[in-house]
Parts: structure tokens; sequence; C-alpha cells
């Protein structure tokens, strides 16, 4: 997004009056190409007041030109367009890939990535790619550098992640290391296909992965997935069925229904 600068009261009227000023130019310009009773009527003091409002004119486009420069300016530093096949945070981008980034130049350091085609991110094709990235300073507060934390993908059709089919027209978000390279599943959106103890999971639960419920005395549960029902939704657990809710699973993915301790 290109910083726009907040005007004070006095700074709008000026430009108002020079956009004014420029209106009434252009139409009396063409009332004196047009009209030979107005081209006579130009007398020395409407000719004064005519080179004031084209000089206030020339000064509107001016102002134009620069906030067009300035908007181009700030899009080729943190809005860039591919112009080839590069490899940047662990993902082989391709040219057209429309970029923006934190630093200056530093395709690192993105934030945002739109594809002109479906990408294979790990076991996604992903059309977008949008990264949570940490800020590193220093003690003054200077910008060091930039380290991902995750990434989210969206793109088309189904994403395979950790043996989970995610619907990938909803962000998939993935954990990464500090070079950009995927480190592992964090959680999607169910597609049809997933199966909790030879029943299906119903698409659209939310898949959460857990490295367990932590308590305060430090013991660590055995749950290792997440996963939020749909409200409508319906799921046999104990043989009893449940709707909507919370279910919570272990490391071989079955329904924890015991306390967690």
């Amino acid at each position: 997004m290109i910083p726009i600068p907040i005007l004070s009261l006095a700074a709008i009227l000026i430009i108002l009056a020079f956009y004014a000023a420029t209106l009434a130019w252009l139409v009396w310009t063409l009332c004196i190409i047009l009209s030979a009773k107005v081209r006579c009527r130009l007398g020395p003091w409407r000719i004064f007041v005519y080179a004031i409002l084209a000089a206030m004119s020339c000064l509107t486009v001016l102002y134009h030109y620069d906030l067009h420069q300035q908007a181009a300016d700030f899009k080729m530093k943190f809005e860039p367009v591919l112009s080839k096949n590069s490899f940047i945070g662990g993902i082989d981008m391709p040219a057209g890939t429309k970029l923006v980034v934190n630093a200056p130049y530093d395709f690192e350091t993105f934030r945002e990535a739109k594809f002109p085609y479906p990408v294979r991110i790990s076991g996604t094709d992903a059309l977008f790619a949008k990264r949570y990235l940490t800020t590193e300073t220093d003690e003054e507060y200077r910008i060091l550098g930039y380290t991902p934390l995750n990434i989210r993908l969206t793109g088309i059709g189904e994403g395979l992640e950790n043996e989970w089919r995610c619907d990938a027209t909803h962000p998939i978000t993935l954990q990464t290391r500090s070079d950009g390279s995927v480190k592992a599943f964090e959680s999607c959106m169910a597609a049809v296909g997933n199966r909790v103890e030879n029943q299906p999971l119903p698409k659209g639960a939310e898949i959460i992965a857990t490295d367990g419920s932590v308590y305060t005395d430090g013991f660590v549960a055995s749950d290792r997935w997440l996963i939020y029902l749909p409200a409508d939704s319906e799921l046999s657990v104990e043989n009893k069925t449940q709707i909507g809710g919370v279910i919570r699973l272990d490391a071989e993915r079955r329904i924890i229904t015991k306390p967690l301790r």
C-alpha cells in the first residue's frame, strides 16, 4: 500500500484552489479557441489573469507528475514484479509473480506473493502466498532484518498436507524456517475425503496441529490435533452423536475421550 500523507485543512484548500484554477484555464482556453468574440475582448488585465491561471495549471500538472513518479518509485521498491523465474524464500517463483516486500528491492523479505499460475508449495497448488514476518531490531530500534514464522497458502482444488486433505480455496497455514522453507503443517480447513476412526470428517472442519496441551506444572498432554467441527455437522464419539464442537486427536489420530491427564 502506498503511504498517503495526512494534509492540513490549509493544504487541502490550496490544492482545491489549484484544481479550480486549472478547470477555469481549460474552459477559458476552449472559449478562446472557439469564439472570435472572446479573443477580441482579451485586454491586458485579462491576459494577465489568463497567464496566472496558466501558471497554476502548469503547477497542478507538475504536482500530478510528481505524485505519479512517487507511486511508480514506491511500486518498484516495494511491489516488484519478477522478470524471470527466481527461487525466493524457499519457493520456485515464476516470472510475472507480483510481490509485496518489507525492505526495498529485497525480494527475500516478501510478505505477499501472487503467482500468475498455480505454484506447487509443499502439497498445495498455490495462487497466493502470505507470510507473517517478525522484525529484528538493535538496541536503537534500527531494523536488522526479517524472519518468516509461517506462510498461508490459497489456491485451487485441494492440498495434501500431513496426510490431511485441505480445501485450498481457504488459507492453509504452514510453519516456516528462518530461510522461508516449509517446516511443518499448522492448520487448514478440511476438504472432502478425510477420515477419523473410519468415519468421514465433515468438510469445513478446522484442523489445527498442536504439540499437546501444556499445564501450569509443565505436564504435556497427548493431544496432537485440535479439530473444530462445523456447527451443523455430526460425528460419532463413543457411540454418541456429537453435533459441532471440538474434538482432540492423539498422534495416531484417534479421538481422545478421556481427560487429558
